[in-house]
C-alpha cells in the first residue's frame, strides 16, 4: 500500500467522518456495524468507568462525483458512538479532558464487500488529490476576533488489520490575550470490508496515550466485525 496514498486517503476521510453526525437521520436503515460498549472503553480507558457511550446510527456517504459532492454508499452502514465519564459522581475531574482523561469516539462503517471498502477508500483519495480543501484557518484578515492557530504533526505508526494511519496533531490557538492547546490522537484502520475511525483528544497540552489509542482502535475493529 503506498504510503503517500494512504496520507491522502486519511486526511480525505476526516472531512466526511466529522460531517457523519449532522448527516444522521432517523430514515437511516438498521445498522449492521457495531461499535464497543463503554464497558469496553473503560477498559483502555478507566476514566470513563460507569460512563455512557451515546451511539448514533448513521448512512455512508462516498464521493460524488465533483468536488464536495456525496452520495449514499449502498449496502454500507455506518455507526458512532461518542464517550464520557459519570457526570453525576461528583468527582471535579470527571470534567477535565487531558492527557490522562481524554475525549473519546470512534465512527465505524461496514460495506458489502472487502472491495467495496477499498473503493470507498480509493474515491475519497482521488477526491482528496483533485480537490484539496482549503487550509484551517486560511484567509484570514488578521482582526482580533479571529483565532491564530499553529498546530504540529506527527505520524502514529502500529499494526492493524489490512490498511492503516495515524497522526497526533498538537494544535495552539490565541484569540485576544486567550491561548487554547490541545493534542488530538486520531487513527485509521481498514480489515476486510469494516473501517473505523478513532480519536482522543485533550484539551491542556498534554497527549493522549498513544498505546492506549491503539489498543481502542483494535478493539473498535474487532466489534466492527
Amino acid at each position: 500500500m503506498n504510503r503517500r496514498w494512504m496520507s491522502r486517503a486519511l486526511i480525505a476521510l476526516v472531512v466526511p467522518a466529522l460531517a457523519v453526525p449532522a448527516l444522521a437521520s432517523s430514515a437511516t436503515a438498521a445498522p449492521t456495524v457495531k461499535v464497543p460498549t463503554i464497558n469496553a472503553a473503560a477498559k483502555v480507558y478507566p476514566h470513563l468507568a460507569g460512563g455512557t457511550a451515546t451511539e448514533t446510527a448513521t448512512k455512508v456517504y462516498g464521493p460524488g462525483k465533483k468536488c464536495g459532492q456525496t452520495k449514499v454508499v449502498k449496502g454500507a452502514s455506518g455507526r458512532t458512538a461518542s464517550y464520557a465519564p459519570d457526570y453525576s459522581s461528583g468527582d471535579p475531574d470527571a470534567y477535565l479532558m487531558t492527557g490522562e482523561r481524554p475525549s473519546v469516539s470512534v465512527q465505524a462503517f461496514k460495506f458489502p464487500t472487502a472491495k467495496a471498502a477499498i473503493a470507498y477508500l480509493r474515491g475519497y483519495a482521488k477526491q482528496a488529490k483533485h480537490c484539496p480543501g482549503t487550509n484551517p484557518g486560511g484567509g484570514g484578515g488578521g482582526t482580533g476576533g479571529q483565532p491564530h492557530c499553529t498546530s504540529k504533526t506527527k505520524k502514529i505508526a502500529f499494526k492493524l488489520g489490512n490498511e492503516r494511519w495515524g497522526y497526533q496533531i498538537r494544535s495552539t490557538c490565541t484569540i485576544g490575550d486567550q491561548t487554547t492547546s490541545s493534542v488530538f490522537n486520531s487513527l485509521f484502520a481498514r480489515k476486510g470490508r469494516s473501517i473505523v475511525y478513532t480519536t482522543a483528544m485533550s484539551m491542556d497540552a498534554t497527549a493522549p496515550s498513544i498505546p492506549k489509542s491503539i489498543a481502542f482502535t483494535g478493539i473498535a475493529l474487532k466489534t466492527a466485525g
